[in-house]
């Protein structure tokens, strides 16, 4: 069977399918791709785009026969200090440090360095896909620590809207949740994904943030994960997200899961500073 060409919608891309095996990182499959050493069914590809359907493609690497691995779909409770990336050119700790090495999982979508929350991983493509594009709708929910109670017109103005990027970007929700003795907790429920989104839209108004986390994407909640641990997705979690995201995925196609949280190295022995979760419920914030 030949690759499907890059024009093609149906399949899936080369590169994605390549970095799913474990192989490497998307960008170095690219990279694998543009000198010519990956083959599928025999004819070296060297376009990037370009879509194979992996269940009937025999795809090789420098020769050598690749196989999907398992779908698998971790949670965490990312600490503040580490920024969400596969690796840094500056030496700075990156998520991928609380998870282990094998098997190779991919965070998707981000959360700033200061930022803490829920981060979800995974080796499937098409899920972390459909988790970042807006089509798909899912709402993300951050808890915000500001040290003043906002007025009743700085909440008007961001319930509203505020530009950002010439764009209006309206919340689902904001509202107070509470006075702490830290300050004054506040939940925002947003569809947008743009960088550091939230953090942009309170400084737009004057609201300052102490502290910020993700609590909630689309059916995934934190709550329960201690500061720097993971865990599998339950499958029920499983199988609510994947319904929100319109997509099935085969049983067999998917790791067994753990409930149990695992400590990282920022695990639950870590004082607790941020911000109480509330309500039990769940890019770059």
């Amino acid at each position: 069977m030949s690759p499907i060409s890059p024009g093609d919608l149906s399949g899936e891309r080369l590169q994605r399918v390549v970095a799913a095996s474990g192989v490497a990182s998307r960008r170095k499959a690219e990279d694998l791709i543009r000198l010519g050493r990956v083959s599928v069914d025999g004819k070296i590809v060297t376009e990037l785009g370009t879509r194979v359907d992996p269940s009937r493609s025999t795809i090789r690497v420098d020769g050598k026969l690749i196989r999907r691995q398992a779908f698998r779909y971790i949670v965490m409770n990312k600490p503040s200090g580490f920024i969400t990336t596969t690796s840094d050119e500056r030496d700075r700790r990156t998520v991928m440090e609380l998870l282990p090495a094998e098997p190779r999982l991919f965070p998707v979508g981000r959360l700033d360095r200061d930022t803490e929350g829920l981060l979800l991983f995974t080796n499937d493509g098409e899920v972390a896909n459909r988790v970042m594009h807006p089509r798909y709708g899912l709402t993300k929910e951050y808890l915000i620590l500001t040290p003043v109670k906002p007025s009743e017109q700085d909440l008007r103005r961001v319930r509203a809207g505020v530009e950002i990027e010439g764009k209006l970007v309206v919340p689902d929700e904001f509202r107070i949740v509470r006075e702490t003795p830290e300050g004054v907790l506040l939940s925002v429920v947003l569809h947008e994904g743009m960088n550091r989104i939230v953090r942009r839209m309170m400084e737009s108004v004057g609201i300052p943030v102490t502290k910020l986390n993700r609590v909630r994407v689309g059916p995934l909640s934190v709550s329960g994960i201690p500061r720097g641990a993971h865990r599998d997705l339950t499958p029920g979690e499983l199988t609510s997200l994947l319904q929100s995201l319109h997509l099935e995925r085969g049983s067999g196609q998917r790791s067994a899961s753990a409930s149990k949280p695992s400590q990282g190295a920022a695990g639950p022995n870590r004082k607790q500073t941020g911000p109480s979760q509330t309500r039990g419920r769940t890019n770059s914030a």
